[in-house]
C-alpha cells in the first residue's frame, strides 16, 4: 500500500475516504492531494515535461498514486496543457468508391507496421481518415482548427488534391506517403514515397538486354503518381532502342491480370512482359499456365513488389520494396512538421534490385 504524506489540513486519507476516491473518478486535483504535492508538480510529471527538476522518487510516487488510484488523464485537459491533440490523421481513398480496398494492398498493411513501430510509447494516437470522393470540395483545414488532429498523413491520394491548396495555404502540417498529388507548389509538399521511377526503368533495362522485338506492359490504372512514374521509367529505357511496347492496364488483382493477359496473348505475341505489382503476378502466372506457356519462354520483370517479392521461374528482375521503412519516415516526418523543426520533409526509398543469375 503506497505512503501517503499527510494533507494540508494535517489529517490523512485513511478508510472510507480512500475506497471513495478509488471507486469515484479521480481528478487531477484529487491526487495531486493524495501525494501532498502540488496539482503543477503532478501534471509535468503525468505528462512528461523534461527540463523540470522533479527527484525520480517522487516521480515513482506519482505514477504509484496514479495506478492505485486508477486515475485517468482528462483528454482536453491534456490537450490544452500541451497544445496538441496527441493525434495523427492517416487519409486513406474512400472504401465506398474504390475498387481495390486498401486492406488488401500489402504495400500499405506493411507501411501500417511501420508506423506502429515508431508510434509504441510515443503518446500518440492514429486516426484513421476516409476520403470523400463523392465530395470534390472536402476539406480537412476544420480538422486541424477543431484541434482534432496534428498532422495529417496522406496515403493513396490521386494526383489532382483539391483540399491540397488550403493546407498548404495554413501550413498545416500534411505529409504524403508514396503517391504524391501534382497540384502543389514547387518545393511545399511533405511526402516519402520510393524510386520507382529509377527503379522501372533499370529493370525494364534487363529484358531489353535479351534484345526483344515486342513487349507487353501490364500497368495499373492511371490517376496516381506511382503510376506515372514507373511509366515513365519504362518510357525511360525502351527510348532510343527500336522495341515496341504495348500497355494494357489491369486492376490490381489476380483475376483482373489474368483474364488482361489472357486476351493479349490470344490476339497477339510478345518476347516479353513488363509487370507492374507483385498481386498481378500471380494473374500472369496462372495465364501462363492455361495457355501452356512455360514462364522461361516469355520472361518477365516486376517493377513493384513488396517485402516478400522474390524470383519465380521466368522473373528476370524484380524490386523488393521495405514498405516498413516509409511508414517509419512518414511518422518521423510528420513528427517534425509539427513540431515546426522543418518546413518540408521528402525522402525517397530505394528498392532492392533482385536479378536472376546475380548471384
Amino acid at each position: 500500500m503506497l505512503q501517503h504524506p499527510l494533507f494540508q489540513d494535517g489529517t490523512t486519507m485513511t478508510g472510507n475516504r480512500k475506497k471513495n476516491a478509488a471507486r469515484e473518478r479521480c481528478s487531477i486535483r484529487d491526487l495531486a492531494e493524495y501525494v501532498g504535492l502540488s496539482t503543477c508538480t503532478v501534471s509535468k510529471v503525468l505528462n512528461g515535461r523534461t527540463g523540470t527538476k522533479i527527484p525520480e522518487a517522487t516521480r515513482e510516487r506519482v505514477f504509484a498514486a496514479a495506478r492505485e488510484l486508477d486515475y485517468v488523464p482528462n483528454v482536453n485537459a491534456q490537450r490544452l496543457f500541451r497544445r496538441r491533440a496527441g493525434v495523427i490523421g492517416l487519409l486513406v481513398p474512400s472504401q465506398l468508391d474504390a475498387e481495390d480496398h486498401v486492406f488488401t494492398d500489402l504495400h500499405f498493411v506493411d507501411i501500417l507496421a511501420g508506423m506502429e513501430e515508431m508510434l509504441q510509447g510515443s503518446g500518440s494516437n492514429l486516426l484513421l481518415l476516409f476520403g470523400e470522393k463523392r465530395d470534390a470540395n472536402c476539406r480537412y483545414w476544420p480538422l486541424f482548427r477543431a484541434g482534432t488532429v496534428d498532422g495529417l498523413l496522406v496515403w493513396g491520394e490521386h494526383r489532382e488534391a483539391g483540399y491540397l491548396g488550403e493546407l498548404l495555404e495554413n501550413r498545416a502540417p500534411a505529409l504524403f506517403i508514396t503517391s504524391v498529388p501534382d497540384s502543389a507548389a514547387p518545393g511545399r509538399l511533405s511526402f516519402v514515397t520510393a524510386s520507382y521511377r529509377r527503379t522501372a526503368a533499370e529493370l525494364t533495362g534487363v529484358l531489353c538486354a535479351r534484345n526483344p522485338r515486342r513487349l507487353l506492359f501490364l500497368c495499373g490504372p492511371g490517376g496516381h503518381s506511382v503510376v506515372e512514374a514507373i511509366r515513365a521509367g519504362v518510357e525511360d529505357a525502351l527510348a532510343g532502342t527500336g522495341v515496341e511496347c504495348t500497355a494494357l492496364v489491369s486492376r490490381y488483382a489476380r483475376e483482373s491480370a489474368r483474364e488482361t493477359l489472357l486476351g493479349a496473348l490470344r490476339r497477339e505475341k510478345f518476347d516479353g512482359l513488363i509487370v507492374m505489382s507483385r498481386s498481378m503476378e500471380s494473374g500472369v502466372q496462372d495465364a501462363l499456365r492455361k495457355l501452356e506457356i512455360a514462364p522461361e519462354q516469355l520472361p518477365m520483370v516486376l517493377l513493384d513488389g513488396d517485402r516478400r517479392t522474390g524470383l519465380a521461374a521466368g522473373v528476370l528482375g524484380a524490386a523488393r520494396l521495405d514498405d516498413r521503412e516509409i511508414g517509419r519516415l512518414a511518422i518521423q516526418g510528420i513528427r517534425q512538421l509539427i513540431d515546426r523543426e522543418t518546413e518540408c520533409f521528402r525522402r525517397e526509398v530505394r528498392p532492392e534490385l533482385l536479378i536472376a543469375g546475380s548471384g
